[in-house]
């Protein structure tokens, strides 16, 4: 009897673990700051994930419905951590959006490179921009606001619990939350490079033998280089910093 116990309770753990690691594996897999670029060895990045479920583990103990079948649970926990992991990117998207912005009004896109954190084809801006978002998150203490916020994901939404009332039109609410932050962080230097585009299109007129594209993409860099170091750092530890939190995952919720 002593080893069958032993058995059931060894089969209840491992289902447990398989459904929490289901929510926050992909939390922890589509964060751009914890990429295959930044953690590429996968037994390192699970070893990181089986880290923390085991440091949370008593949180992972409520079980709203048992008689449900653990293939309905996990499937509820992979969708509620595709929802988590959307709303918890959301700032390291409005960063990438701002640079990608910034790099096509000063026409720098024809220089396009892979973004070393999330391996994609990105500006230079964007990636450089993203990857110091991703040092400010680490020296601001990311990684235990990120504990933080699994913890209190499990109190709204315990293992099992119904997805039924979910908003999923914020979905597209979201979108447009990234869209406005990201065209708001970059409007000071956006106001800058058109009042330089209008000062060299009244230069050109004056001087016909004057080629204002060769000097446009110089002047505008200089130009959103130097607004940026104002305003840029300070900017990016304030607003989409302040936007990782469950905020966003609450307007989900019924």
């Amino acid at each position: 009897m002593l080893f069958v116990a032993l058995y059931l309770n060894f089969q209840h753990s491992v289902l447990t673990f398989v459904m929490v690691y289901a929510r926050l594996a992909i939390v922890f897999y589509m964060l751009p700051v914890l990429g295959e670029r930044v953690l590429s060895n996968l037994i390192i990045k699970n070893t990181l994930i089986s880290l923390t479920i085991v440091g949370l583990w008593p949180c992972f103990d409520a079980l709203t419905d048992p008689e449900q079948g653990w293939l309905i649970i996990l499937i509820k926990e992979c969708i509620i951590g595709l929802i988590l992991a959307f709303t918890l990117c959301m700032p390291f998207w409005i960063v990438i959006g701002l640079g990608e912005i910034l790099d096509n009004q000063r026409g720098a896109t024809i220089s396009d490179s892979i973004d070393p954190v999330n391996g994609v084809q990105s500006s230079i801006l964007s990636g450089f921009l993203n990857f110091a978002f991703g040092a400010i998150f680490f020296a601001s203490g990311g990684m235990r606001l990120l504990l933080d916020v699994m913890v209190q994901s499990y109190r709204m939404l315990p293992r099992g619990s119904s997805l039924e009332g979910i908003h999923w039109e914020q979905a597209g609410d979201l979108l447009v939350v990234l869209m406005q932050n990201s065209i708001l962080l970059a409007a000071p230097v956006m106001l800058v490079m058109m009042i330089a585009e209008m000062l060299l299109g009244v230069f050109a007129r004056y001087c016909p033998q004057l080629n204002p594209f060769s000097l446009s993409l110089t002047i505008k860099s200089f130009i959103a280089f130097a607004v940026l170091l104002f305003y840029g750092f300070h900017s990016l530890s304030e607003k989409p910093l302040h936007m990782f939190s469950l905020s966003a995952f609450q307007q989900f919720l019924p």
